[in-house]
């Protein structure tokens, strides 16, 4: 990580905290994309990026990595988690983790489906440029919905300015309750939204388009990630999160559920679905 990045000052999970199940199926949001889900019997952590939110993520099932880029597969924070956990990472990524000793390591590519523990893990389409250190290197860059008892979480890694269409097919195919959009990444708000007619593959979605995806999905609640957490110092960290409830005021969209990190949301206090 670049030596000029830094923390959002929102309240975070302490030290030594863990993700819990409180009273039914939830997320937890750790920060970055960084995401605890539990659902039915099984319990699943999205792209662990530091090692204190790796350990507070608690005992799960499955890592699910959506792509290669060093914030989301980052082998120093997969050290700190248990070695018999399930490691599931895109195809083509099976070199980066491989000497790290898990016992279960599977790769997968949109479209492939896994039963971990009365989950089942279906990894999805997404739009993000592929590679580890620049764009166009093998592995893929896909998005996981994960379902059990009962309930569906989409999380879609990262997303860039291009076609949006594999987000219908997605929200035809799966009933999903909650979905993790990311509406920022480390650079200022303003730097998005002023190339967003360039459909850069490379720059991650804005909160208005993160909107846009969220409908488009049809999902009962968005939970928005990568923001406020890994932040170059040229401008506001919690932009994002600010943009993105004006947009949902003024477009009349409800189901965005802005969490801090550490903050749990239970699926039970979601409204009905759209």
């Amino acid at each position: 990580m670049s030596p000029a990045a830094t923390t959002e000052p929102a309240p975070s999970a302490p030290t030594g905290t863990t993700a819990r199940l409180v009273g039914g199926p939830s997320v937890t949001w750790l920060g970055h994309a960084t995401a605890v889900a539990e659902l039915g019997s099984g319990r699943v952590v999205f792209d662990p990026l530091f090692r204190s939110r790796a350990r507070a993520a608690g005992r799960v099932d499955a890592v699910l990595v959506t792509h290669s880029h060093v914030d989301h597969l980052n082998r120093w924070s997969l050290k700190a988690i248990d070695r018999d956990t399930h490691l599931v990472v895109p195809k083509g990524a099976r070199h980066v983790v491989a000497d790290l000793g898990f016992a279960h390591l599977t790769e997968v590519s949109p479209g492939d489906t896994l039963e971990i523990n009365g989950l089942t893990v279906a990894a999805v389409e997404t739009r993000h440029d592929q590679g580890r250190w620049r764009k166009g290197d093998a592995p893929d860059v896909l998005g996981y919905v994960v379902s059990g008892g009962g309930h569906s979480l989409h999380h879609a890694g990262d997303v860039d300015f291009s076609d949006h269409s594999v987000f219908d097919d997605i929200g035809k195919h799966h009933a999903i309750d909650v979905t993790m959009l990311p509406i920022g990444g480390m650079m200022p708000l303003r730097w998005y939204q002023r190339r967003r007619h360039l459909m850069d593959r490379g720059i991650h979605i804005d909160p208005d388009c993160a909107l846009d995806i969220f409908e488009r999905l049809g999902a009962r609640a968005l939970v928005p990630i990568h923001w406020g957490t890994v932040h170059l110092r040229l401008g506001s960290p919690s932009a994002p999160k600010r943009r993105l409830e004006q947009i949902a005021t003024e477009r009349g969209v409800g189901g965005v559920q802005i969490l801090r990190h550490g903050q749990q949301l239970g699926f039970t206090d979601l409204g009905p679905r759209r």
